[in-house]
């Protein structure tokens, strides 16, 4: 058996598509046409061939002559050379006239390519010749030997598999154990019953799939840009070894067609300087990279590294603790993370995120410079989910429609919904202390009948006669008064504006203004804002001199009405201590008189609260209408985002909307405003149909109407005699929506069977929202050891489905103790972490694709089940 011996190759980034030509005719190739009738010689053929396979990006060839291995040597070396991976290996033909593709690793000498020759029956060098050996003896021996067997151009007429053998003898040859592709000509119809075979239907059933691929004779280069030239395989490094384990993992590992990636954000890279993993740099693969090692070798610790340098929070507050403990004693003061990330829109870039513990994040462009976008920004509505932070979610279904509406790329509670409750928290402030200062003018007016009736009995007397003059006179100071106050409003209002800060507000430096290649016209914005702030700075001034000025004017015509009225006052004084002398009052009256101006002026004021108590209420009024409008928008988008999801679990998970059920602020404002009995009160805020709007409504009506919601006795009295403080808290308040998630527990062939989570066990809710997850989003997902809260048989029959299908449109980083998700999930790149028990690093030849033996040797020392995952991959797949 000849030893598969791979060169050496950087694997850190894992799998990826590398294109191969797996049928390449030497320059000494006798067909037709031979290449040596078309050029001069071996060197010009050669060159000529790797220049296309450069041009086409075919990274991997196998040189397959017919009988013949030394005619390759020379074109596998030049291809080597200049670094194009090459197979060596022969094209044979059977006993039943069946050709046939043989290929053997990279290194494999000409002497043990050309003993399997000898061993298939034939001597080698006989192009035209026709060796004993049937096709199932050479498939067997030439596999036994190491050797990957391709059926060639199996579709076409006289040495295709499909021509040249039939009915039972064809469906022997099809479920050989040790054939694992045919090559299709594509250029060329389907013969006989190519289709049946490739879907596996009766008698060609299989108990692993049978993958076509593309790999016709290529003779000139020319061919190579032809869709039958090539086949795409993911690998880690271009192998015999890579290319077997891409046939025997089709669904995700072949392509006939170029299997380019959608575009989309990409984590690339992240790295630590201080902290646990000090020092280390992991690659991220574009599909699916597993993380694993044993517990306490950093696996939660890089993926909680990821959600704090992208600033992302964690919904549940069980995680969110979690993730605190580790940020505070895991990554310590002073660690720095890197976070390499390409994007796409508004068009192609990378990024860089770094972010120091305990300062926030700062997002640099390809050169290094600093930007004054988020990490958010940068990353769209990418998802990360701690240990066991599926399990607490699926037990809270308003934190389930924060989730969905996350994944959706929405905000289950936008930032303008805080700003209108701020609002109304404000005007319901303002409309109480409007009430208070109402009730206190109200019941200063309510002394002006007893005055009236007190300054009747003076009217009788002569005495008001006598004091007309003293009560002019002190109308007249009033007035004067009353002018001062009016100015000392104006001068209160203008020192509340803060002109100074809005003014250095709009003078300050716009930023990004002097990298950007359209600065001449952004310039013009300045000197604008420049006018206004100096035209409010001369607004400010003027009305200051005005106020200035009015003070002045007021205070000289209060001089010259001293002045003018000192002869007068000095009279009325001589009156007053007249009356005094004659037995009279004065003073009483004098008082009384006053008082009752006072008040008579102060009703004026009812005009203005009722003004006021108008604005205020209809404030109230847009600020209510503003707040539904936003309530039923988030209601409509969380239903749109329910409907995507859908759609893309496919039937393995169903989420409908529902009234949350979590009421506790609704019953939080009513004990905040009474504490006696509530009972009834809760019963119906808990009612399924209940409806903020409603309750309040009834409440205003008086208690009749609260008996209608089954609210009777002191506890409706209770409601009522609270009023609008409590009416005005409860409007600000909703239901709000919330999901409920179901999942079709019944067998693979089953009819449908759904059940709430709230009936399932927690590994099957855990199982729900990763299904949920998988389909909801394209954007980068990542999840810490989900398979602690998975539901087995789920895994098989959902949630690897789901990995497989996600293959070049989601990127997922996952961290895992378990084999199932990996090795089922068939990750691109596996991270392997080992540590010292001061630090955790990546294990030596512990990081690649599972195409690597090193690293497949990781995952079933390591994971658990790791054997049983492999095994049971081979049971399924036949892997």
């Amino acid at each position: 058996m000849v030893k598969n011996v791979i060169p050496a190759a950087d694997d850190h980034h894992g799998a990826r598509w590398i294109r191969a030509a797996l049928q390449v005719n030497p320059f000494g190739y006798v067909g037709n046409p031979s290449p040596s009738k078309t050029y001069a010689d071996e060197a010009t053929y050669n060159a000529a061939l790797i220049a296309e396979f450069q041009a086409q990006k075919i990274e991997l060839i196998a040189v397959t002559d017919h009988w013949n291995a030394s005619s390759a040597s020379q074109l596998i070396a030049d291809a080597e050379a200049a670094g194009i991976a090459a197979l060596p290996g022969f094209e044979a033909n059977t006993s039943e006239g069946i050709h046939l593709l043989v290929m053997f690793e990279r290194g494999t000498s000409t002497e043990q390519v050309t003993a399997a020759i000898g061993a298939c029956g034939l001597t080698p060098g006989a192009a035209k010749g026709t060796t004993t050996k049937s096709y199932g003896d050479i498939l067997t021996d030439m596999c036994a030997r190491g050797a990957l067997v391709i059926p060639a151009h199996a579709n076409v007429a006289n040495a295709g598999l499909l021509s040249r053998a039939k009915g039972d003898s064809l469906a022997e040859m099809i479920k050989h154990r040790e054939l694992l592709a045919i090559g299709i000509t594509p250029s060329v119809a389907e013969l006989g019953d190519q289709a049946k075979i490739l879907k596996g239907t009766k008698p060609y059933d299989r108990r692993h799939p049978l993958v076509a691929i593309h790999a016709d004779d290529i003779c000139d280069p020319a061919t190579l840009a032809s869709p039958g030239a090539s086949t795409w395989f993911k690998m880690s490094t271009p192998s015999l070894l890579g290319l077997r384990h891409a046939v025997k993992t089709p669904e995700t590992r072949v392509s006939t067609t170029d299997p380019s990636s959608t575009s989309r954000v990409l984590l690339r890279e992240i790295a630590w300087d201080g902290g646990y993993l000090d020092g280390q740099k992991l690659h991220l693969a574009e599909d699916l990279t597993a993380l694993i090692g044993g517990r306490g070798t950093g696996k939660s610790t890089a993926i909680e590294s990821l959600r704090y340098v992208l600033e992302i929070p964690p919904i549940g507050e069980a995680s969110s603790k979690d993730h605190k403990e580790m940020v505070k004693n895991v990554l310590g003061a002073g660690t720095v993370i890197s976070l390499v990330v390409d994007v796409v829109s508004p068009s192609p870039a990378r990024f860089t995120i770094e972010r120091t513990t305990n300062s926030p994040a700062i997002v640099r462009d390809s050169s290094g410079t600093q930007t004054n976008q988020r990490p958010r920004d940068i990353v769209g509505n990418l998802e990360i989910f701690g240990q066991h932070e599926l399990a607490e979610l699926a037990q809270d279904k308003d934190l389930m429609a924060e989730l969905v509406a996350r994944v959706a790329g929405r905000p289950a509670s936008p930032a303008e919904r805080d700003d209108v409750l701020k609002d109304l928290a404000d005007n319901r402030d303002a409309l109480a202390k409007h009430e208070r200062d109402r009730e206190a003018l109200e019941t200063e007016l309510a002394d002006i009948p007893r005055l009236s009736e007190s300054m009747e009995a003076f009217d009788k007397t002569d005495l008001a006669a006598k004091l007309d003059q003293k009560t002019r006179l002190d109308k007249d100071g009033a007035v004067l008064t009353d002018a001062s106050e009016r100015v000392q409003t104006v001068e209160n209002l203008v020192s509340e504006w803060g002109i100074e800060a809005v003014v250095e507000e709009l003078r300050a430096e716009l930023a990004d203004v002097k990298d950007s290649p359209r600065k001449t016209t952004l310039e013009q914005l300045a000197p604008v804002l420049g006018q206004l702030a100096t035209a409010l700075e001369q607004a400010t001034s003027s009305v200051q001199a005005a106020i200035a000025d009015t003070k002045t004017q007021i205070e000289a015509t209060r001089q010259s009405w001293e002045s003018t009225t000192k002869t007068e006052s000095n009279g009325v004084s001589a009156v007053l201590r007249e009356l005094v002398e004659q037995g009279h009052k004065p003073d009483e009256y004098l008082t009384l008189q006053a008082n009752l101006n006072r008040l008579t002026k102060r009703a004026e004021k009812r005009t203005v609260f009722e003004k006021a108590y108008k604005k205020l209420t209809g404030e109230r009024t847009k600020l209510l209408r503003s707040l539904a409008d936003i309530d039923k928008q988030i209601a409509n988008q969380l239903k749109d985002a329910i409907k995507a999801s859908n759609a893309a679990t496919t039937g393995a998970v169903i989420v409908k909307p529902i009234a949350s059920p979590d009421r506790s602020h609704i019953k939080a404002v009513i004990s905040h405003h009474f504490t006696t009995q509530r009972g009834q009160v809760f019963a119906a805020i808990d009612r399924d149909d209940f409806n903020v709007a409603t309750f309040v409504t009834a409440a205003r009506s008086g208690l009749d109407a609260l008996t209608g919601l089954s609210i009777t006795g002191a506890q409706a009295k209770a409601i009522v005699d609270t009023g609008e403080p409590l009416f005005r808290e409860l409007e600000e308040q909703s239901v709000g929506l919330a999901v409920e998630v179901q999942l079709n527990v019944a067998s693979k062939g089953a009819p449908v069977e759904w059940r709430r989570l709230e009936d399932l066990s927690k590994g099957q809710r855990a199982t729900a929202l990763l299904l949920l997850l998988l389909g909801a989003s394209m954007s980068p997902l990542v999840i810490d050891q989900p398979e602690d809260d998975l539901d087995n048989r789920f895994v098989y029959d959902g949630v690897v489905q789901k990995l497989r299908s996600l293959k070049g449109t989601r990127q997922l980083i996952v961290s895992t103790h378990n084999a199932n998700v990996p090795v089922l999930g068939d990750a691109e790149l596996v991270v392997t972490l080992e540590a010292d028990g001061q630090h955790g690093r990546t294990a030596t030849d512990g990081v690649g694709s599972l195409d690597n033996p090193k690293v497949r040797k990781y995952a079933e020392d390591l994971l658990e089940g790791g054997r049983t995952a492999f095994d049971a991959r081979k049971r399924l797949y036949d892997f």
